[in-house]
This record gives C-alpha cells, sequence and structure tokens, in this order.
C-alpha cells in the first residue's frame, strides 16, 4: 500500500479491522456500516471486514497480528482491530482470547456461545438459555422470530430497529454471567455469551470528524 505514503500531509480515514469467521457477522456489520445515518457518521472511517481463508480463531489472530504489521509498515495503522469468532467445535479459544488480549497493541475479541445467532436473538428476547448447538438458537429465530432466516440473507434491515434491545439485553447477561466469571469458570463453559456487543458499542462511539 504505498499510495499511503505519498504525502503526510493527507489526512486518511481512520482505520478498523474486523476479521470475521463466519458470513452472518460479515452480512450484520455489513449492514450496519451501510445504515444510513451510519454510513454518513462513519464517512471519515475505513472499516474494513472480511474472512481469511483460516477462519479458525489462532488463524483469525494470525491474520490480526499479520496486516498490524503490514499496516505500521505503511505509515497508516488500524485505530483499533476485532476478531470475531464463535465456540463451535473450535480448538485453542481460551488460548486466543489471551494472546489477543495481551498483544501489542491489543487486539479485541468478540466471542460467542454457542455462535453468533445468540446476539441476534438478543435483540428479540433477554435469555440465558443453554443451546446445545447452533442450529437450536436458527430454528428458534426462525420460528419466533424471523421467518426463513438464513446466514447469508441481508437480516440486519430486519432487526436494526432492536440494536438497543440487543445492547440492554447483553449488558443483563454479562451480569448474569460475572458470578461464574469472578468464580474462575472459562468464557468457553458458561452457559451463555456474547461480546459481539462490545464491538458495537466501539463502533456506535467512534466520531467523524
Amino acid at each position: 500500500m504505498t499510495k499511503y505514503r505519498l504525502s503526510r500531509s493527507i489526512s486518511l480515514p481512520e482505520r478498523v479491522l474486523v476479521l470475521c469467521e463466519g458470513e452472518s457477522e460479515k452480512v450484520y456489520l455489513s449492514g450496519y456500516k451501510n445504515e444510513d445515518a451510519n454510513r454518513r457518521r462513519l464517512s471519515r472511517v475505513e472499516i474494513e471486514i472480511y474472512q481469511p481463508k483460516d477462519f479458525s480463531p489462532l488463524g483469525l489472530l494470525k491474520e490480526a497480528r499479520k496486516k498490524l504489521k503490514e499496516a505500521k509498515k505503511d505509515h497508516y495503522p488500524y485505530k483499533s482491530v476485532w476478531i470475531v469468532f464463535d465456540r463451535d467445535q473450535h480448538a485453542h479459544i481460551p488460548q486466543t482470547i489471551h494472546e489477543a488480549h495481551t498483544s501489542e497493541p491489543v487486539i479485541n475479541v468478540a466471542f460467542s456461545l454457542v455462535c453468533f445467532e445468540y446476539w441476534i436473538l438478543l435483540h428479540f428476547e433477554r435469555s440465558r438459555k443453554l443451546y446445545n448447538n447452533c442450529e437450536q438458537i436458527k430454528k428458534v429465530i426462525e420460528k419466533d422470530y424471523l421467518p426463513n432466516y438464513a446466514k447469508t440473507m441481508n437480516f440486519y434491515s430486519l432487526i436494526k430497529s432492536a440494536i438497543n434491545t440487543a445492547l440492554e439485553n447483553a449488558a443483563w447477561l454479562h451480569q448474569q454471567n460475572q458470578p461464574d466469571i469472578n468464580n474462575g469458570v472459562p468464557l468457553v463453559s458458561l452457559q451463555a455469551y456474547t461480546s459481539f456487543d462490545q464491538l458495537i458499542r466501539h463502533l456506535d462511539e467512534i466520531k467523524s470528524e
């Protein structure tokens, strides 16, 4: 990206990098970014959203570190970097979270269990229910809230009006989980969890100059 070094006098957009494991996360974030009010507010922010070839938790972390080095070399660093993934059947999740949080600079983590669809569910209900797999959550979403729901459909437009409800319900879920976390229960062993709300709150707080 040599073009970024052409002139130090050029005011470049703030950069945010989000590396996603799955399609539904990309659909949601793209919908958020392109929503009229957000598009205007973030007009001076470059939000890069993509899914690398290796989208395992460690693969996302490795790609994030690679992109950070490239950005530093090009003198156009990222303001923040996020990796977004689910529990699913992935290995090395605690290792990935620990290494991300202790990286320099810090790589933020938006982690959900059992999958990203729990964040979608929180748009409609306050829940701490245990789901054994993602298919169970998807069936609830499709049956009660979003008929014909699919990971690749443009569902953001259908639920964007409930985003504040999702943020409130996620805050409630954090409160419910905190006693277990304080007692040393690993995130991967909680009944239900998502920190995707932290990514949304971060994006909500960005102000264009």
